[in-house]
């Protein structure tokens, strides 16, 4: 095979139709790889001329095996994270990686000195020094979701489509027949959280509807969260509809709304952009977008290893971008006035 370039791990790849992990992988005999596999791709290796370099060689050997895991601030109790978290120990350790968490107030002086190969930065927060340093600093970055106008670039990016599955919602709830939906939204700057606002307010917009809102803070207790609920519902009672960007949150907001007399399912409709486990067994049970946050944390993994492994074979850097697609789980607390017919 004559080129005009080096081969790659990703020609490999593409030659046999599989990831350029599983390539990786073979290559290096770490990961859990079946014999064939790694037959196969050695094979096309030596037919397309691979060749690693010395000095892609000597990268490997320095390799430490570790990866960190960075979480926002007041986010570990919070089940998306915590299904995120294991979604990246069970890649990492798939790829024989070990994975070590960082603390939400490291000091910069620790960062710079991290014994790790990289860094999986999930929901960098605008506002955040510490986001700010594992960014700028010596190692490479995987950002979970998009980096807030502002940050450094990172290598690469996992990211889903929130505002497309945020209009669904809407779509959804519409459906159903609301005609007064209002959004209760925690105040941060995680630029997912953004995106649902603003995708909220472009939905409103283009439906000619008021865009409600109210912000609650973060973390937030459940009496907040019912002066909120009650300060939407008693100041407008054509409401129809509450949307909660959080799944903790939505809960409070299910108690907060019978309290005041609302039927949740029939005359109220209630969602939650972000979905758990929870939810599915709620009574009612809770429509919501999920998020797949375990899968999200398993490719997070993979595209920092594609980074490491391409920096490895000496390859020109390029920002690695992967999308993980959204389901919006439809339940009983959107089933609307149509239930009762």
């Amino acid at each position: 095979m004559r080129t005009d370039r080096a081969a790659t791990l990703q020609d490999i790849a593409e030659r046999l139709g599989i990831s350029r992990s599983t390539v990786s992988f073979a290559i290096t005999g770490r990961g859990r790889v079946s014999e064939e596999t790694r037959r196969r791709v050695h094979e096309v290796a030596r037919e397309i001329g691979y060749q690693p370099n010395t000095l892609a060689r000597s990268l490997r050997g320095a390799r430490t095996g570790m990866i960190a895991l960075a979480l926002p601030q007041a986010t570990t109790t919070m089940s998306y994270y915590m299904e995120a978290t294991f979604g990246v120990v069970e890649e990492a350790d798939r790829a024989g990686l070990i994975v070590s968490m960082l603390t939400a107030d490291a000091p910069h002086s620790q960062l710079d000195r991290l014994h790790a190969d990289g860094v999986i930065l999930l929901d960098p927060v605008a506002d955040d020094e510490s986001a700010r340093a594992i960014l700028a600093g010596r190692l490479p970055v995987i950002t979970g979701e998009p980096v807030p106008p502002g940050l450094p670039t990172p290598r690469g990016e996992v990211w889903s489509d929130h505002a497309h599955a945020v209009a669904d919602l809407m779509d959804h709830l519409a459906e159903r027949g609301s005609r007064s939906p209002a959004l209760l939204t925690p105040d941060v700057g995680m630029e997912w959280a953004q995106t649902v606002r603003r995708a909220f307010e472009e939905w409103c917009e283009a439906h000619g509807v008021p865009p409600r809102m109210a912000t609650t803070p973060h973390p937030v207790a459940p009496e907040d969260i019912h002066r909120s609920v009650e300060g939407l519902l008693a100041g407008d009672e054509t409401v129809d509809a509450v949307v909660t960007t959080t799944d903790g949150t939505v809960l409070s907001v299910v108690t907060s709304a019978e309290r005041l007399g609302r039927r949740v399912g029939t005359d109220l409709l209630v969602a939650a952009a972000v979905d758990s486990d929870l939810l599915e067994f709620t009574q009612p049970s809770i429509t919501a977008i999920d998020l797949h946050p375990r899968e999200f944390g398993r490719r997070c993994v993979r595209a920092l290893v594609e980074v490491l492994d391409a920096d490895s074979a000496g390859e020109a850097p390029r920002f690695v971008s992967d999308e993980v697609p959204l389901t919006l789980r439809r339940r009983q607390s959107t089933a609307g006035p149509l239930a009762r017919v």
